[in-house]
C-alpha cells in the first residue's frame, strides 16, 4: 500500500465511505483546494498504477489560540501557535476492519510531524465526529478545553 498525494489518476468518482460529507469532498472539492493550496490531500492505493482510492485524509496549515490547549500544554507558548489540522479522514467501506483507518492516521502524522521540523508546528488537531473521539485519543490525541470534539496532538 502507498500513500499518495491525489492526482487525476484517482478514481475520486467510486470512492465510498460512511459519511456522505467526506465523499462529496474527495470527489468535488478536494483537487480545488489541492490546486489553490488550501490543503493536501493523499489516498492510499495498492501501488503506483492503481486508480482506486482505498482511503484518503487532508492535512493542512493552521493557528490555533494557545488557550484552547488542555492546560498541561499551555506553558511557555504564545498566544498563538501554528499547528496542522487533519481536515478529513476515511476509508472506503470496503475497506472496513482491515486497520486501513489507523494507517491513514499513521501516515498523517508522520507526514506532518516530518513538515513540522521544516515550517514549524507544534501539533496536530483534529475536529472529530463524536464516533471517532475514541479512535483519536487511542492514539494520544488530547481533548481540548471547552471543545470534547476537538483533539490534539502534540509533536
Amino acid at each position: 500500500m502507498l500513500f499518495l498525494p491525489l492526482s487525476d489518476h484517482h478514481d475520486r468518482q467510486s470512492f465510498q465511505c460512511e459519511e456522505p460529507a467526506l465523499n462529496d469532498w474527495l470527489k468535488k472539492t478536494a483537487r480545488q483546494h489541492q490546486e489553490k493550496r488550501i490543503s493536501s490531500p493523499m489516498v492510499a492505493v495498492a501501488d503506483e498504477t492503481s486508480p482506486a482510492i482505498l482511503g484518503y485524509y487532508a492535512y493542512s496549515v493552521a493557528e490555533l489560540l494557545t488557550a484552547e490547549l488542555p492546560e498541561t500544554r499551555q506553558k511557555k507558548l504564545p498566544r498563538i501557535i501554528p499547528i496542522f489540522r487533519l481536515a478529513r479522514l476515511a476509508r472506503d467501506l470496503h475497506q472496513k476492519g482491515t486497520g486501513l483507518g489507523e494507517l491513514l492516521l499513521f501516515d498523517a502524522i508522520d507526514r506532518t510531524s516530518k513538515a513540522a521540523k521544516v515550517v514549524s508546528g507544534v501539533g496536530l488537531v483534529v475536529d472529530a465526529k463524536p464516533a471517532a473521539v475514541e479512535f483519536y485519543l487511542k492514539y494520544g490525541f488530547e481533548q481540548m478545553l471547552d471543545h470534547p470534539l476537538k483533539l490534539f496532538l502534540p509533536y
